[in-house]
């Protein structure tokens, strides 16, 4: 602010500012046009009969005022309003510079910038560069920001179609209940706090935050690598990161959605949070890692598995431990859908649900970004159907577990999870429009998996794997089916661990297990006394070590041998009208299963899948 202006004001800007200065007592300056002119003038001018010696011209000049002063029109250079207790209320016109000792307000129009020390309300109107302020900016409408925001707090709450190119900065807060902000990138500069407040869905890029305080009716998926100084989820909310997270203290008891593995703790773990994982996970598996010694009081709440805690160099891994073998168990541990589909997940409950005391219950439960996705849950088919509503990001986890009559988890019954993707969030679309159709997999050792790149580009685009020991991307073939574009490339499966393939920018986490089944049918619908053969792959497991049976007795399952191409084949023969599943069981407890529906009168059909259960 060049405050020394308003001491050694140059003739020509005396000879504009005297008129409005003599008018003070009268009211407030304005500057509006007047025919084809723009002119500056008091308040009560402006509301009386045009008398232009109470008006100076300022058309393509800067204006200086001491006082309260609204621009509504008119073309002008820089602005510069003078007075601690100042406040410039813009609303239409176009300006350079604006400098402003009190507080401003934009309503309209357009400026090359605005400095206003004593804090600013940004709603509607275009500003070409900076926005700064050392007290509080509060962003209300559809303000568009071409440069940076900078400010000592910051509320961003009725901005929808607000747009900030370069970055908000704030010293002090954020304050964050809307997600049609955006920005390139929040930096608390290692002294500012994040307060979500009732805020659904994606974040924007954050770096540099000393805490982000997650509120009870937000849920929040990160757009990138984080690392802050703490993480307070409040309960009932949810934080979700599908990259590495780095804390310094993660408190409790709201629930962190991650990829195990992916999360550094340096300090403590208070409040006992919940952590789910959004990818695929097993007993050995690493949950997260932590500064050694430093973890000695809460441990996080973990349904179905326990932590040991594994000493490496400076750091500690608390890695997955489970004995549960009964409980959930669901058709699928991950499922894709384009927009607007829908899809079925079947849960199946060993032991049987009639052994269970009166009053249990299965709860079906979507954690992640909980606005791409639908859930209806059947109670008598202990099913839940899963539709891709297009409105989020689309990258979830649904969860199935059991409750007593009052409502409390069985902990001694193990739940199951299904890694919800939808047609937006397997990949977001990097240069080129290309996207990815899977964002996580899980694979046996020598297992492949094909991945499909959706891209118009004539030319395979660029592939690696981040760990070439764990899994290998090959080389792509050229697709073109049912409507889809692009490129597939194989991924094979090498030793047992997690590995990030990127495919033209864009990234997927494969999982690579020591053993492995691949069954290929999700559900098979046949008259009574029909017969079916399912093909199942087996990687790194020996057949015999299966357990394949049916769950009911309106169908039987009986290996019958290899087809040509090595597939094992298991062969389901259709008994009285009813649903029945084909559970297939490896010796660590994992399955997966195909429903079969037999009824008659129909023609025989199913649906094709690749269901994996580890070793």
């Amino acid at each position: 602010m060049k405050k020394f202006l308003s001491m050694f004001l140059s003739m020509a800007l005396l000879a504009v500012s005297v008129p409005v200065a003599a008018n003070a007592a009268d009211g407030d300056g304005i500057v509006d046009k007047h025919g084809a002119k723009t002119y500056l003038g008091p308040s009560s001018a402006w509301s009386a009969e045009w008398n232009e010696d109470s008006f100076k011209e300022v058309t393509n000049k800067s204006v200086s005022f001491t006082g309260n002063l609204t621009i509504k029109a008119g073309d002008i250079k820089d602005v510069d309003v003078m007075g601690s207790g100042s406040k410039l209320t813009v609303s239409g016109g176009t300006m350079g510079k604006i400098d402003c000792d009190g507080t401003a307000e934009i309503k309209g129009g357009t400026m090359s910038s605005v400095d206003s020390t004593g804090g600013v309300t940004l709603n509607t109107g275009t500003i070409k560069g900076n926005v700064e302020t050392s007290q509080k900016a509060t962003i209300n409408g559809k303000i568009t920001i071409y440069g940076s925001l900078t400010a000592q707090d910051v509320e961003a709450s009725s901005c929808d179609g607000a747009s900030i190119s370069g970055t908000m900065k704030a010293g002090n807060s954020v304050v964050l209940n809307s997600k049609n902000l955006k920005v390139k990138e929040i930096d608390g500069e290692n002294m500012a706090e994040l307060n979500l407040k009732g805020y659904q869905g994606l974040l924007p890029t954050v770096s540099n935050m000393l805490t982000i305080n997650v509120d009870a009716s937000s849920a929040v998926t990160a757009s990138g690598k984080l690392k802050a100084g703490k993480l307070v989820i409040a309960q009932k909310g949810e934080f979700t990161t599908n990259y590495p997270l780095e804390l310094d203290t993660l408190t409790g008891p709201g629930t962190l959605s991650y990829l195990a593995g992916k999360l550094t703790i340096h300090n403590a773990i208070t409040g006992k949070p919940l952590l789910s994982f959004i990818n695929p996970v097993h007993s050995g598996v690493t949950a997260f890692k932590a500064d050694r010694g430093m973890l000695t009081g809460d441990e996080p709440m973990i349904y179905d598995y326990q932590l040991d805690k594994k000493s490496s160099g400076d750091s500690e891994d608390f890695v997955l431990t489970s004995s549960l073998k009964e409980g959930v168990t669901l058709n699928n541990s991950s499922l894709y859908l384009e927009k607007g589909k829908s899809a079925t997940i079947q849960a199946t409950v060993k032991p049987a649900f009639s052994e269970f005391a009166e009053g249990t219950k299965m709860v079906w439960e979507l954690h992640g970004d909980t606005s791409a996705f639908t859930i209806s849950a059947n109670d008598q088919k202990h099913s839940c159907a899963v539709t891709a509503t297009g409105t989020g990001s689309g990258k979830a986890t649904l969860v199935a577990y059991l409750v007593d009559g009052r409502g409390s988890r069985l902990l001694d019954y193990k739940s199951d999870s299904c890694i919800l993707t939808s047609g937006s969030a397997s990949a977001p679309q990097g240069p080129g429009g290309l996207s990815l159709d899977t964002s996580a997999v899980t694979v046996g050792m020598g297992n492949v998996y094909c991945v499909l790149a959706l891209t118009d580009s004539g030319s395979a685009p660029a592939a690696l794997s981040y760990n070439s020991s764990v899994a290998t991307v090959g080389k792509a073939s050229v697709y073109n089916k049912d409507g889809k574009k692009g490129w597939l490339y194989p991924v094979t499966g090498v030793s047992k661990g997690q590995v990030t393939i990127e495919i033209g920018g864009q990234k997927m986490i494969a999982t690579v297990a020591a053993g492995c089944i691949v069954v290929d049918t999700s559900s098979y619908t046949m008259n009574p006394g029909g017969k079916y053969l399912i093909g199942v792959k087996i990687y790194g497991l020996d057949r015999k070590s299966l357990n394949v049976h049916s769950a009911n007795n309106c169908t039987t399952v009986n290996y019958a041998g290899k087809d040509q191409k090595g597939l094992d084949l298991y062969e389901v023969k259709a008994g009285a009208e009813g649903t029945g599943f084909v559970i297939f069981e490896t010796g660590s407890g994992q399955s997966v299963q195909t429903q079969i529906e037999v009824a008659s009168g129909v023609v025989p059909h199913g649906v094709s899948g690749r269901m994996i259960a580890t070793a």
